[in-house]
């Protein structure tokens, strides 16, 4: 039987001490695998500048959002399922000086607490994996999009069938209720009225930077270990291996979307 994930799942895994250790394997702020080059590649696809509005949907600490701010001088409103995120993001932007250009909050990314035709873009980064009904997640995209506007994002995607024990421990390792398939996305995207302009595989950028945190992990066994238990860190070791083996085995990787909302 495949692992039922609740909001309490999710906020364990990005708890403050969760999300610090994802943080340090990563190497950057962003706590995705697309990172900067997919934040860049996007920015240019969908032309955001310093008028641009932005909605990023699941903007973790704010790494995607604040870069964003910082490179194009858009405005951009984080919102996140973690409140201690906002919190945090709001911090960071504070310490950048990054205030006036972004506002951070709590909610649920398939009920969005803003009226249509809000926004510019609709941006994220690697978190909808987290969402049991990612249709749910496209359709409150599509609304909040102005009439032009683009739904731009990476995730993690399944690219092939997997046991049920092999997929339940892929699930696992990250908190995901689910994997969409790319084609799942386009279908979506396209029932919610919005054009496919870019679908794209990134999934060998995804296992690279995989490769990247496990030597990461690695290097902070000896911290791990002392701060919680070697039993801890076999465990992260285990999960996280079950996650590259799924990647170089081509049964999972990342795609990067952009799609346009109709006129």
């Amino acid at each position: 039987m495949l692992p039922s994930f609740s909001e309490d799942d999710i906020r364990k895994n990005y708890s403050k001490v969760g999300t610090n250790l994802i943080e340090q394997l990563y190497g950057d702020n962003f706590l995705s695998l697309s990172g900067v080059e997919s934040s860049d590649a996007m920015i240019e696809a969908t032309g955001i500048d310093e008028s641009t509005r932005v909605l990023d949907v699941g903007c973790g600490v704010g790494g995607p959002s604040l870069h964003l701010a910082d490179r194009t001088g858009c405005h951009v409103t984080g919102i996140d399922l973690m409140e201690w995120h906002a919190e945090e993001a709001s911090a960071r932007a504070a310490e950048r000086g990054l205030s006036d250009q972004t506002t951070f909050q709590a909610g649920n990314a398939i009920d969005l607490p803003f009226d249509a035709n809000t926004f510019d873009v609709v941006w994220s980064q690697d978190a909808w994996c987290h969402v049991p009904e990612k249709d749910k997640v496209v359709n409150e995209a599509a609304r909040v999009v102005k009439p032009g506007g683009y739904v731009t994002f990476t995730d993690w995607v399944a690219l092939d069938d997997m046991e049920p024990e092999y997929l339940a421990k892929v699930q696992a390792a990250i908190a995901a209720a689910n994997y969409a398939r790319p084609e799942q996305y386009t279908d979506w995207l396209e029932s919610a009225g919005c054009s496919v302009v870019e679908s794209t595989d990134i999934s060998d950028h995804f296992a690279e930077r995989y490769q990247t945190m496990m030597a990461n992990l690695s290097e902070l066994e000896d911290t791990i270990s002392e701060q919680f238990s070697p039993r801890v860190f076999s465990i992260m070791q285990d999960k996280n291996m079950s996650i590259l083996h799924a990647f170089e085995e081509g049964k999972m990787g990342g795609w990067q979307f952009v799609a346009q909302a109709a006129e």
